[in-house]
C-alpha cells in the first residue's frame, strides 16, 4: 500500500508539472510510422525492404509522398504532376506553402531543391547553391546539409529526433528547440496554418512568416530569409553584397529580404501594396510579406502596424519546388502574354 501511494503521488507530481496547453504533433498508431521488427507475415514491412533510421517504415519523402487533399500530413512530393494552376493558390490547385518536389524530379533542374533522393545532382551546379559555397556533398531534407532538424547534426535522422514527438506550445512557435521552431527549422520562428496553406483562398488562412526590418548587410536571426541565407548567403547577408551602399538608403545590388517596406514611405508604389491605399492594405497569399509581431493573431493586413510589410525569400519563391524556373511562385517569364505578374503585388506602379 505504501509502494502505490508512493507512486500514485510521483503521478500526480509529473502531471501537475507538464505544461497545460501542450500536445504532440504526431498522433495515432505507432504503426503507421514505426516499425519494431521490420516484418509482418514474413514480408518486410519497410519500402524497398531495407531498414531505416528510427525504426521508421520509410525515410522523409516517402512519409510525404503523396496527392494532397487537405489531410493532416503535407505531402511535397507526387508521383504525378500536382495541379498547381497561375499562382499555387486558387481553389482547383493541391499543392501547399512549400510548393513540389515533383518538377525538379523530373528533370527540370531550376525548378527546385535538388534533394538527395528525391532528385538527381544538378549537372550544373552539382552541390553549390546559387550565392553559397560548396557543401560537399548532396543537398538532405535535414542535417547539416538540409533544411529542418537540427543543422548542426551531420545525420538527417539523428537532426530530427524528437521532433515530430516534441511537446510545443499553442501559437506562435519561437524557434527554442527542433519541435518548437516553424516547420522543424531550428531557430526560425513563425506561425504555422494548420492546412499548409492548402487552396488559401483570400486571406483568411496562411502562415504566418517572421520578418526583421534589417538597416544593415548584417545577417538577421530568426526569420525564414535568414534561413535561406544560410546556403544562399550573398542573397541575403554580406557588406556590399545586398546594396552598393547604406543598406535601404542607396541602389540595391540585390533584391532586398528583411527589409520593411513601409520605409519607402506612404506615397511609394509599395504602399499600394494588393490593391491597398496604404493603411491596412489586404495581405496577398500570392505574394506574401512577413512581419515583426510574435502573437499568435494571424496578419490578415499589411502596413496596419510597424514592421508588417516585410519583404522575405518567400515573397517570390516556392521552398520545395513549382513549375517555373528558379522555383518561383509564377511564371513572370510569360507574362504578359501568359502567365502570372506577382511582381506587382508590390511592385504597383510598374504593372
Amino acid at each position: 500500500m505504501i509502494l502505490k501511494a508512493r507512486i500514485s503521488s510521483i503521478l500526480i507530481l509529473v502531471c501537475l508539472l507538464l505544461p497545460t496547453h501542450s500536445w504532440a504533433r504526431v498522433t495515432g498508431l505507432c504503426a503507421d510510422c514505426h516499425t519494431i521488427h521490420n516484418s509482418q507475415g514474413g514480408n518486410s514491412v519497410v519500402i524497398g525492404g531495407s531498414p531505416v533510421r528510427g525504426l521508421l517504415n520509410t525515410t522523409c519523402s516517402g512519409c510525404h509522398q503523396g496527392t494532397n487533399i487537405g489531410g493532416v500530413i503535407p505531402y511535397v512530393w507526387d508521383s504525378s504532376m500536382p495541379a498547381y494552376g497561375q499562382t499555387g493558390t486558387e481553389a482547383s490547385t493541391n499543392t501547399l506553402a512549400g510548393g513540389s518536389f515533383f518538377w525538379v524530379a523530373n528533370g527540370f533542374e531550376a525548378t527546385g531543391h535538388n534533394v538527395d533522393g528525391i532528385a538527381a545532382q544538378d549537372s550544373r551546379l552539382l552541390d553549390t547553391p546559387p550565392g553559397g559555397t560548396d557543401l560537399g556533398g548532396r543537398l538532405t531534407c535535414a542535417g547539416t546539409n538540409g533544411c529542418h532538424g537540427d543543422r548542426s547534426e551531420g545525420d538527417e535522422f539523428l537532426a530530427m529526433f524528437g521532433a515530430h514527438h516534441g511537446q510545443e506550445s499553442s501559437g506562435w512557435k519561437d524557434g527554442s528547440s527542433v519541435a518548437n521552431s516553424y516547420r522543424y527549422l531550428l531557430g526560425v520562428q513563425g506561425g504555422e496554418d494548420p492546412a499548409y496553406e492548402f487552396r488559401p483562398a483570400g486571406n483568411a488562412h496562411h502562415n504566418k512568416y517572421y520578418g526583421q526590418d534589417r538597416s544593415s548587410d548584417a545577417d538577421s536571426t530568426g526569420t525564414i530569409s535568414s534561413l535561406c541565407g544560410g546556403c544562399h548567403n550573398d542573397f541575403h547577408h554580406g557588406t556590399n553584397e545586398i546594396s552598393a551602399g547604406s543598406f535601404g538608403s542607396d541602389a540595391w545590388l540585390r533584391h532586398p529580404t528583411d527589409f520593411d517596406m513601409a520605409r519607402t514611405g506612404s506615397g511609394s508604389e509599395y504602399s499600394l501594396y494588393n490593391g491597398g491605399t496604404g493603411t491596412a492594405n489586404p495581405y496577398s497569399v500570392i505574394t506574401p510579406v512577413a512581419t515583426s509581431s510574435t502573437t499568435s493573431d494571424l496578419n490578415t493586413t499589411v502596413f496596419s502596424s510597424s514592421d508588417d510589410a516585410i519583404i522575405m525569400c518567400l515573397s517570390c519563391h516556392r521552398a520545395h519546388g513549382s513549375p517555373f524556373d528558379a522555383s518561383l511562385r509564377w511564371d513572370y517569364k510569360a507574362w504578359p502574354a501568359s502567365g502570372y505578374n506577382g511582381c506587382m503585388v508590390c511592385h504597383t506602379s510598374k504593372d
